[in-house]
């Protein structure tokens, strides 16, 4: 299968060349962010997914958190035949049945799914902090980027990856309410998007059903956010979905966090 490569004649240059409007140009290409987004909205999710290819090639991955709207992105990258890579970031600390998904998705559709790991275990992690950090507030943030944004961010600069795709959606409300479909992300001097921004709950619900896409188990016992098994609980009906997210840190400390920083918008977590 081929993909679309970088258009001829794309400028060259330090990513975070500037110009005199203040934009910024890629090592690919150079991108009006704010004419992108525009067409970018005009646009069905397929098209904006081959957009991103037309414009990176190889260089545009996906990043799948293998949750249902990770499952709908890469359903696409199925349906239109991409040999693009999908990150999946394993923690050490995932649910069984969130490596199931992963697996299944590759056996099912072959996709290009490369697994990422974090340089400790977390029994050397432990050994080094003296401590779980998830259970601490003043540690949580330090394990979920050793475990999660390090190996990410590593990988993507190692490769020269210039564009992450992602399956965040506006529907999901807090900062996601505001998300553009294209924006700069500085911790890799590259672009993060979001083919699926617009997408409703109810057509996410339809497109799942639609086309039989695995999703993970645990979404049908009352777990809307999923990630990893020690910070992650199921909601009591009338719970805000992100609830059961470090759950354990807002009862014992009264405050925690409601993201974990991988996705990453306006210099914080979202």
């Amino acid at each position: 299968m081929a993909t679309s490569l970088p258009r001829e004649g794309s400028k060259r240059g330090s990513l975070w060349d500037q110009r005199k409007d203040g934009s910024v140009s890629t090592t690919e290409e150079s991108i009006d962010l704010e004419q992108a987004n525009e067409e970018l909205l005009s646009l069905s999710s397929e098209d904006r997914i081959r957009w991103a290819i037309d414009q990176f090639g190889l260089q545009a991955v996906l990043l799948s958190s293998m949750q249902k709207t990770a499952s709908a992105m890469m359903h696409l990258f199925h349906r239109l035949n991409l040999e693009n890579e999908i990150l999946f970031v394993d923690t050490g600390f995932h649910f069984h049945e969130t490596l199931q998904v992963r697996d299944e998705f590759m056996r099912r559709y072959h996709l290009n799914v490369m697994t990422l790991y974090p340089k400790k275990t977390p029994e050397d992690q432990e050994r080094l902090y003296g401590r779980k950090l998830y259970l601490f507030v003043d540690g949580q943030p330090e394990c979920c980027r050793l475990r999660k944004e390090v190996p990410f961010i590593d990988h993507v600069k190692q490769k020269g990856h210039r564009l992450v795709m992602l399956g965040l959606r506006q529907g999901e409300g807090g900062k996601r309410k505001n998300v553009q479909p294209i924006s700069v992300d500085p911790r890799f001097d590259g672009y993060v998007m979001y083919p699926i921004l617009d997408w409703t709950t109810e057509r996410l619900e339809s497109y799942l059903a639609e086309h039989d896409v695995p999703i993970h188990p645990l979404h049908a016992e009352n777990y809307p956010s999923i990630g990893c098994a020690p910070c992650t609980t199921p909601v009591a009906p009338g719970e805000d979905p992100r609830a059961g997210r470090w759950r354990h840190l807002r009862e014992a400390e009264g405050e925690g966090p409601k993201y974990c920083g991988i996705n990453f918008v306006d210099g914080s977590g979202i």
